[in-house]
């Protein structure tokens, strides 16, 4: 009888012993100099990365594990490479040829460093930031919204809950998500979150939270953009409710407004639809906010470290800033006033409703009489 020969493997034998190696991967990743592939992979520039290294060097304790097992470039990339992608521990033990337990000891390291990263790059405006660009430049918006700071609303996020609890999480549309409160500048910068709140809760519960208990506060005799779901209030504006307006609809048909409120809604729907795009880019950009099966929370941590993230490289490339993402236009957004508010919502400011009146006055009296000269000029045939 011809013996069998061992086909065990040695205990101390690595499973990834004859796989190639992390290092070597980011090695080549690094050194290929094709921008768009380095962009696809960490979701920013080579500069961009080496700029978030630096300071997590200079602001954090990551580092390079002893004996430089894993090194500070290597967390990095995997934690990069699992939130953009959104994969699964395993699927990135294959990639990086590190055990689950490594790949999870490093992911949440990088975490905790980059939870300082929010502290420094959102942040909330004061009373003498200067106005945004997009209103100074634009005569639509900055003779009537030089005082406004930004936009502000909440996106679900889907999250992973135990089934003893997801009653609570289970938002209108029927999935399991975290109603998130996000305001954000006229740049595209995120300048406040608060996350962890059910997917039941309504907006306003989740506004009135930030504001009383989560240090959510607007400078002196500024405001913000807000939707129909929210109250006209001393620090958000908000549209003419029951006055139907559609971006997409009126930029097809080239349908104009006919009166001061269906006016002052386009152009309150057009300057607020940042915080539309932003959300968009953030979700597009980062694929684990589809879902992941982390502890609630990490889930939760994971929106202010990946905010923080897209504030970073929007810091440091502007413009080109997801440029390989596709890109979203202010007309590609819906946007429908007739939300149906809770009974306990706060009343109106009347303040504010005074001056969304004498704005949506002065603006249609400007509007008309542009159309006035725009008549008056000759036509050249």
């Amino acid at each position: 009888m011809l013996a069998v020969a061992d086909q065990s493997l040695p205990e101390k034998l690595s499973l990834y012993a004859n796989s190639p190696t992390g290092s070597a991967y980011i090695d080549d990743l690094l050194g290929c100099g094709h921008l768009h592939r380095i962009y696809r992979v960490l979701r920013m520039t080579q500069q961009s990365f080496f700029a978030l290294r630096d300071w997590c060097l200079l602001y954090t304790e990551l580092r390079t594990s002893r004996g430089k097992r894993v090194s500070i470039e290597e967390k990095l990339i995997m934690f990069l490479w699992t939130v953009n992608e959104g994969p699964s521990n395993r699927v990135v033990q294959e990639r990086f040829s590190h055990s689950g337990e490594t790949i999870s000891r490093c992911f949440h390291e990088v975490l905790e460093a980059l939870l300082l990263l929010h502290k420094e790059t959102v942040i909330l405006p004061v009373t003498d930031t200067p106005v945004g660009s997009r209103i100074t430049d634009d005569p639509k918006y900055g003779p009537y919204f030089s005082d406004c700071v930004g936009a502000l609303d909440g996106t679900h996020i889907a999250m992973h809950i135990p089934a003893i609890n997801q009653g609570r999480y289970r938002n209108r549309k029927g999935w399991i998500s975290q109603n998130v409160l996000a305001v954000c500048n006229f740049d595209m910068e995120f300048t406040y979150i608060l996350g962890g709140w059910e997917g039941s809760a309504h907006d306003t519960a989740v506004l009135r939270s930030a504001v009383g208990s989560h240090g959510f506060k607007t400078p002196k005799r500024k405001y913000w953009l807000g939707d129909a779901g929210y109250s006209n209030s001393e620090t958000i504006l908000t549209p003419y409710r029951g006055v139907r307006y559609h971006l997409k609809e009126q930029y097809k048909s080239k349908q104009k407004p006919q009166n001061a409120k269906e006016l002052f809604n386009l152009r309150h729907a057009s300057l607020r639809n940042v915080i539309e795009r932003i959300f968009g880019v953030l979700k597009r950009k980062y694929k684990i906010l589809r879902g992941s099966e982390y502890s609630v929370d990490t889930q939760v941590r994971l929106v202010h470290v990946l905010t923080a993230l897209h504030n970073f490289v929007r810091a440091r490339e502007g413009l080109n800033a997801d440029r390989f993402l596709e890109k979203e236009k202010d007309q590609d957004i819906n946007i429908q006033p007739s939300v149906q508010l809770p009974d306990n919502i706060e009343l109106s400011s009347k303040a504010m409703d005074i001056f969304r009146d004498e704005l949506a006055i002065r603006m249609w009296q400007d509007y008309i009489e542009h159309l006035r000269k725009l008549e008056a000029e000759p036509k050249i045939d």
